[in-house]
């Protein structure tokens, strides 16, 4: 079987700008400028607190790198000492990490932080039962693309808290090749809808990424009226300003592109997150492509895809593709896909299938129970 898998979505730099950004509009929507109304009437400037947060559910913990961020943005003064780690099973009761510092600051945060780790561990808990669901069977869980608009990075690291494994994180990281696809060239083709040969475009994608490491690095989606050397022109100015100026603003948009990001952890010798389509060989694209009927898959094993997606095939059909797959071509992988829940889950890894992606860990997950209760600082 292949060896090759999608990007691992670790919590990075890149994780981090977008927790960030989502930060901003969260801090906005919750105290604007102005902060807490009903702390600023009731607790005195100077008075001091210290509260822990506690889980009132049982599961596996995520987000925690998010706390640190929350406090540098909004409340400096605030302490944070973590006491589990992300991906750790936590039951009722257990004291996850704790506050000191300003009260008016403990309250400030306290729902900024209870949101987000509720979030993210109701994601790697949901998570969790679909992997335990098929613990043993030799089939991995993977999430999907059905994410929640800007979270996407911090759902697919939830994910991996989970237990389960990262599926490719956006359209420019792999090839996927769906019936919309093969609808779309079909009629360009001046054929029927869905007449155009999932293996003919197997053949056509590797054909295209083969031309594409002839013609050497491709350039990033452009910007309208906006050409690879203009931006890099602009970039180089604005760094140049900010270097000059010591402008903190500019710097930090700097801080915030791709390619500053990925220099920083070469430097670092850190996991490169992120990798544009440009810096790897198009060769090592990942070509997997969607079938539904039995007589498809049959057609495109042929073509020697690296993964074939088994979407929305009963338990029979998926037994008869991994049975076929097994004679032919067992270096392809098969993936189940469409409408699995935990009740039906089991069966699928059954199979024999080595990925089953799940949309529902990142759409339909039951948020963590969390809470912030005050503590004694003289007991801890």
């Amino acid at each position: 079987m292949s060896k090759r898998d999608f990007q691992k979505i670790t919590w990075c730099q890149a994780v981090e700008d977008d927790f960030r950004n989502i930060l901003e509009q969260a801090i906005r929507e919750d105290v604007e400028s102005i902060g807490d109304l009903t702390s600023l009437a009731l607790i005195p400037e100077r008075a001091k607190g210290c509260a822990s947060v506690i889980s009132r559910s049982e599961g596996i913990l995520a987000g925690m790198p998010t706390v640190p961020v929350i406090l540098e943005v909004l409340c400096p003064e605030v302490t944070w000492k973590p006491w589990v780690a992300d991906g750790v099973r936590i039951g009722r009761g257990a004291k996850i990490g704790t506050l000191r510092g300003p009260a008016r600051g403990l309250m400030q945060v306290e729902r900024l932080i209870l949101n987000f780790l509720a979030r993210l561990s109701g994601i790697a808990s949901t998570t969790d039962l679909y992997v335990q669901a098929i613990a043993g069977s030799g089939a991995a869980v993977y999430d999907t693309r059905k994410t929640t608009p800007g979270w996407r990075l911090l759902e697919k690291y939830a994910v991996q808290c989970g237990g389960a494994k990262n599926h490719r994180s956006g359209l420019y990281d792999a090839i996927l090749i769906k019936d919309n696809h093969l609808a779309l060239a079909a009629g360009r083709a001046g054929l029927g809808a869905l007449e155009y040969n999932p293996a003919e475009a197997v053949r056509q994608v590797r054909a295209f990424l083969t031309q594409q490491d002839e013609l050497g690095p491709r350039p990033p989606v452009q910007c309208r009226d906006c050409s690879p050397s203009i931006r890099k022109m602009r970039s180089a100015l604005i760094a140049a300003v900010a270097e000059a100026t010591g402008s903190t603003m500019l710097s930090s948009i700097i801080a915030k592109t791709p390619g500053y990001i990925i220099e920083q952890a070469r430097k670092q010798h850190g996991e490169v997150p992120r990798e544009p389509a440009m810096n790897f060989p198009a060769k090592e694209v990942i070509v997997e492509v969607e079938v539904d009927t039995f007589q498809q898959f049959e057609s495109v094993l042929s073509a020697d895809p690296d993964i074939i997606m088994l979407d929305n095939m009963s338990v029979d059909l998926m037994r008869q593709a991994v049975l076929l797959r097994n004679e032919r071509k067992p270096w392809i992988e098969l993936e189940a896909s469409g409408g699995i829940t935990l009740n039906t889950i089991q069966r699928v890894a059954e199979t024999g299938v080595e990925r089953i992606s799940v949309g529902a860990l990142t759409h339909s997950f039951q948020m963590f129970d969390l809470g912030l209760d005050w503590e004694d600082p003289d007991k801890l």
